[in-house]
Formats: C-alpha cells, sequence, structure tokens
C-alpha cells in the first residue's frame, strides 16, 4: 500500500494531536506584600501542554483576592524550567507565569 504524502501528514497531525495534555494551573508562590501571584503546572518529557489562560487568571485572580486585592493582571511572559534532567534531554519541567495583583 502506497502513502501519499497528504496521507502521510494526515497521520503524522494525528499522532502529534494525541500527545497534547491539558494542564491546570495551580497558584505556587508570590508574594502578599509585593501583590504577586505564581501559577504553574508541570509537563513531562513527550507532553505538550495545553494551558487555559483563562483559568489560570482565574487561579490567580482567587489568590489576589483572599489577599485583599480586587484583581490579578498577567505580568511577563510564561518562563519554562527544567526540574529533571535527563542524559540527553528535559525529563520534567516547570511552566510558571506570574500576575499582579491590582487594587
Amino acid at each position: 500500500m502506497k502513502l501519499t504524502s497528504m496521507t502521510t501528514l494526515a497521520l503524522a497531525t494525528l499522532v502529534l494531536a494525541g500527545c497534547a495534555t491539558p494542564k491546570q494551573w495551580e497558584a505556587t508562590g508570590g508574594s502578599k506584600t509585593d501583590g504577586v501571584v505564581q501559577i504553574s503546572y508541570e509537563q513531562g518529557q513527550f507532553e505538550n501542554g495545553q494551558s487555559d489562560a483563562a483559568q489560570g487568571l482565574a487561579v490567580a485572580t482567587a489568590r489576589c483576592q483572599v489577599w485583599g486585592f480586587k484583581h490579578a493582571e498577567q505580568s511577563g511572559s510564561e518562563k519554562s524550567v527544567c526540574r529533571t534532567m535527563g542524559q540527553y534531554n528535559c525529563l520534567q519541567t516547570t511552566v510558571t507565569q506570574d500576575f499582579l495583583c491590582k487594587r
């Protein structure tokens, strides 16, 4: 059976799409005094983490409100840090986003 380039591309897309992994943000750090909240999720070596920006904002806003602020605003871009390095590549990555609490 001979595969055309379109069929091969379609199969590759299906295989790669199967690797997308939904991720839930969690409040993992910050400073009430500075009005900064950090949210994070963990991602494995073969995972293609898919996060929900609205869910992340809701988590950060909830933490800010506990501290007496009204809402949160995203600050900067996501940062990825390798937590477990294998022989040739990263096995476990932490993705973190900072938010500023606003009055």
